[in-house]
């Protein structure tokens, strides 16, 4: 079975099922690029795990490890009204439709924290 996150569509989506969503994001640290994996429960908006690594492929390798029945999930042009054009499917359109959980809002403000824990 193919990977469902790639180098190709990270930045366009996040793995998502019943109970989890795991992405990874992309940022710049002493002007080297940080790729950080993560994974959440997309219900109470706690975080399960989150760990940077310095190459995309580690990210996308400890993404790949996790055994659940994940399902790519397009953030492109999601949104709005946009959520039923197929775009973003299932409980994913809540969080990109004002829906979010204040816990997940909670935990997509807060974490990482400086030292890379989640607050």
């Amino acid at each position: 079975m193919s990977p469902k996150l790639t180098a190709e569509n990270f930045r366009s989506g996040f793995l998502i099922d019943d109970e989890c969503m795991a992405g990874i994001t992309e940022e710049e640290h002493d002007g080297h690029p940080s790729f950080s994996a993560f994974v959440l429960n997309h219900v109470s908006g706690e975080y399960l795990g989150y760990r940077p690594y310095k190459l995309l492929i580690e990210a996308l390798d400890a993404l790949s490890q996790i055994p659940r029945d994940w399902v790519f999930e397009s953030t492109s042009g999601c949104g709005g009204e946009r959520c039923g054009e197929g775009k973003c499917k299932g409980s994913a359109c809540k969080l990109f439709n004002g829906e979010k959980s204040p816990a997940v809002a909670s935990a997509l403000a807060t974490c990482p924290a400086a030292d890379g824990a989640c607050t």
